[in-house]
């Protein structure tokens, strides 16, 4: 039925699966009938790790078919490079900020898009984010051209109930007939537990009503190495660990899930004490070759003697949404292909990435102090066997020592069945700032109208009796961090228009019609939609009082909200003329110009809110300085961890949003210098690239966009050739270049460990009627073994590569030899062959569906 609705139908979607259940695949379906129609596909996934693995998926699918695939991840602005690929390709994969920016600055790159699709449609909330998606998604319904755009939602975990129908009718527009929901499974699902106890493992295995054990799994062990004297395993994660090597002994694989991402790193460095004191071995087999690019990269940015990249060389994945992206992409292709059999990860798992295993080992199921959400639980534990190849998939639980609330609450997880709130952040949002305002009044409902209605200060922090002050600063934080995304949401509804202060009502009512926060308010009491609405309107008439139509559309495209773009006005003049600064150092190559300048604007944007870094090391600016000057990142983060969080959020992330704010608020609010001259009269698009991929040589910045991950080796071969590009077409030119093929051939260029990488990279540019799929024919003479017993004409054969540089044999369906091709055929070729006999007997005929890889001829 999904399937049949995906390609013979045009409406919208909302596909409610479990994990492994086929969710990409009617993805795929609906993407291939857009494509049919000659419409360009967005695929919406809210973490950037899950964008590269997507993109990495539509690939393989669509890559054959000649159709082109771009990501866009990092900060919200967009550089000139990306804006091309959004525009152009056939698939477009995007994190909602990505596109929400570049749609509020230019709306027509959407106009020939006929299919939007958001992946983990759930991730609704009241966080920033969630209310921001949310938002953006309520802006694509509204566009005047919606009924041109078909929106599939992909979920795993939505809810049952109210919550689904008002989400589904939400984003279908009340088309009955869009909701696909199933709770098959590919696999089926058992849950376990490992409870150790006299130096005894006992495995319990739920299975329909029969509770089967094996009471002794596995028991403890004595080093037989180094000084440890502790038999194994000494507490619970080693417990952990002992489970999970037991079941790789059985051929499973396994992934160990941390409900918290500080619970992961610790089982790098205790997989490599273990290790040492011969307790775990290595579980990498005959696969050294294959992890080489994923050790050239994490020592790139890890160290070379990082536990994570030992684990890596034990068999072993780290994985959490923290690492540097280039080598988190390189570990993820390496679960994909299966060369890893053990994966520890974060809750990067639970918000989508495609990772699974025969058994999932659980580290601990809570969360500041908090068991995690039964929505949570039922998404990681979807992980569990893999679709095809497991018949069932396994969740275990080990107990190091008796627990009897842990127990109790592995229980009620087991049992639910919950899925993912859905409420409006929204309305979450305005119901959390009235509710503060409530308790401040003493929980006088009466006077809550008033107070909202004819309270000039209605917005100032509300003062609670008693409170501690403690409680208080966390709820100022709360407020604050509110009001911010109240207002961002507001001025992304309506503040890009020209919007009289009467007629705000009637505009918030238009763009809120049909909304999820119009139907959610409509199941509450009369009274409290009374209340919400007037706190919606209260705090929107504050912004249009208080700022000015050209104020509320500058900050409407730089995608910020009231607070945020009030602070980005009162440093607009210094910030200006540093980004001039900042941008002409770069185009003119004076590094230390360059360098002074950024590092002044993130001194500016770090102090106002979002920009502000998560972690903020005290030697931030030498890791900028590092960093920009395209230097090892790896010996500034080996002591500190914080280094490369602070590189991914800090300077990836959100200093490159800041400067694009800073930008297009002066753009729209007609900043201009002393001279009379505006920012748009210069060139700005070259500090941005140069933060966000940590080089100030545009070249290399533009290389390391279109997709050659290794940051070194990219600064090296544009050193190597002297190469000098500012645009896409440039790079496609060098890449064509004869010095470029010469070097190419050379195994150590750019490096010895980044050769494989840049001739990856390299094969994706390959010009696409070289790597499309299609139709050939081919012919050869064969010479035959025995002339006299040849097959008879029409005989299907069987065409098997040549060895040791020997000729391609010629074998019958049995495998019989029969002879050999008088021509050599590529061995590596990644089509599908048949072969039969001619009709004289002396050739062999053979029909390809491939690219055109099927003779060394067609490789020229």
């Amino acid at each position: 039925d999904a399937a049949v609705k995906a390609v013979n139908e045009g409406n919208d979607l909302v596909v409610s699966l479990p994990t492994s259940a086929g969710k990409t695949r009617i993805a795929e379906l609906c993407i291939l009938r857009c494509l049919a129609a000659e419409k360009r596909v967005v695929f919406v996934t809210p973490l950037r790790a899950l964008s590269a693995q997507t993109e990495n998926t539509l690939h393989r699918t669509f890559g054959p078919l000649g159709k082109t695939i771009s990501t866009l991840y990092g900060s919200i602005g967009t550089s000139d490079f990306e804006t091309d690929a959004l525009g152009s390709r056939n698939i477009v994969v995007a994190t909602p900020e990505k596109l929400d920016f570049a749609l509020r600055n230019q709306p027509s790159l959407l106009d020939d898009v006929g299919l939007v699709i958001l992946d983990e449609g759930h991730m609704i909330g009241l966080g920033e984010r969630e209310v921001r998606y949310e938002v953006q998604i309520q802006r694509l319904l509204k566009r005047p051209d919606a009924g041109n755009r078909r929106i599939v939602c992909l979920s795993a975990i939505l809810p049952e109930g109210d919550q689904l129908g008002d989400f589904v009718a939400w984003l279908s527009n009340d088309d009955d007939q869009s909701l696909i929901k199933s709770a098959w499974r590919p696999t089926r699902l058992r849950f376990g537990e490992i409870i150790w106890s006299a130096n005894r493992a006992r495995m319990n295995i739920h299975v329909g009503n029969e509770n089967p054990f094996v009471p002794g799994f596995f028991s403890s062990k004595a080093p037989t190495q180094g000084q440890r004297r502790k038999l194994f395993p000494s507490d619970h994660r080693e417990l952990v660990l002992a489970t999970t090597w037991r079941l790789t002994d059985d051929g499973q694989t396994v992934l160990i899930y941390c409900p918290e991402r500080r619970s992961v790193e610790p089982y790098a460095s205790a997989i490599v004490k273990l290790n040492g004191y011969g307790l775990l071995p290595s579980l990498l087999g005959p696969n050294e070759a294959s992890i080489a690019v994923a050790l050239a990269i994490g020592a790139e940015w890890l160290g070379e003697d990082h536990d994570i990249l030992t684990c890596l060389k034990l068999g072993v994945a780290i994985h959490h949404g923290a690492l540097p992206t280039p080598f988190r992409k390189e570990v993820e292709k390496l679960l994909r292909d299966g060369i890893l059999r053990v994966t520890v990860s974060s809750p990067t798992l639970a918000q989508g990435l495609n990772l699974s295993a025969t058994t999932i080992v659980m580290h601990g199921i809570i969360r500041n102090r908090q068991p995690i959400e039964a929505s949570e639980f039922r998404n990681v534990i979807g992980r569990a066997g893999r679709a095809f190849v497991d018949v069932d998939g396994l969740v275990l639980f080990p107990f190091f020592e008796p627990n009897a609330q842990r127990s109790a609450q592995w229980e009620t997880l087991k049992a639910g069945d919950q899925g993912r709130e859905m409420e409006s952040g929204l309305l979450r949002l305005i119901i959390s700032l009235v509710q503060r305002m409530y308790s401040s009044l003493g929980g006088d409902l009466a006077q809550l109208l008033e107070y909202i209605l004819n309270n000039a200060q209605v917005w100032d922090f509300p003062a609670v009796a008693g409170e501690s002050a403690e409680r208080r600063d966390a709820a100022l934080r709360d407020w604050q961090q509110y009001l911010t995304t109240l207002d961002t949401a507001i001025l992304s509804l309506i503040g890009q228009n020209e919007v009289p202060d009467d007629e705000v009502p009637a505009e918030l009512d238009a763009i809120l019609s049909s909304s999820l926060w119009e139907r959610r308010l409509t199941r509450r009491p009369q009274e409290s939609q009374h209340i919400f609405k007037s706190a919606l309107l209260s705090r929107s008439k504050f912004l249009w009082q208080n700022s000015t139509s050209t104020q509320r559309r500058a900050y409407f495209l730089a995608g910020v909200g009231y607070e945020t773009g009030k602070k980005l006005d009162e440093i607009a003049p210094n910030a200006n003329e540093l980004s001039l600064q900042a941008n002409g150092a770069v185009l003119t190559g004076d590094n230390e110009q360059a360098i002074t300048a950024i590092t002044a604007l993130a001194e500016l944007l770090f102090e106002i809110l979002p920009f502000n870094p998560n972690v903020q090391p005290a030697n931030w600016r030498d890791i900028l300085r590092a960093w920009l000057l395209g230097e090892p990142i790896a010996a500034l983060a080996e002591n500190d961890e914080d280094v490369l969080r602070f590189v991914e959020d800090a300077l990836i992330y959100r200093l490159p949003w800041g400067m694009e704010a800073i930008r297009v608020r002066a753009l729209a609010c007609g900043d201009q210098f002393e001279d009379g001259t505006d920012l748009d009269d210069y060139e700005l698009s070259l500090a941005v690239p140069a933060i966000e991929t940590g080089t100030l040589n545009r070249s290399a910045a533009i290389l390391m966009q279109a997709g050659f991950t290794s940051r070194l080796a990219a600064i090296k071969a544009i050193s190597d050739t002297d190469a000098d590009f500012d645009t896409s077409e440039g790079l496609r030119e060098w890449l064509r270049s004869d010095e470029v093929a010469a070097l190419s051939a050379d195994v150590e260029w750019p490096t010895e460990t980044s050769h494989a990488i840049w001739m990856s990279f390299l094969s994706s540019y390959v010009p696409p009627d070289r790597t499309e799929w299609r139709s050939w024919t081919y012919s050869d003479s064969a010479n035959w073994v025995d002339i006299n017993n040849r097959p008879p004409a029409g005989s299907a054969v069987r065409i098997v590569n040549a060895q040791d540089g020997g000729t391609f044999q010629i074998l019958s369906p049995d495998h019989e030899l029969l002879g050999s091709l008088a021509s050599p055929l590529h061995a590596e070729r990644k089509g599908l062959l048949r072969a039969s006999v001619n009709g004289d007997r002396t050739r062999i005929e053979m029909s390809y569906v491939g690219p055109a890889d099927l003779v060394p001829s067609q490789l020229g």
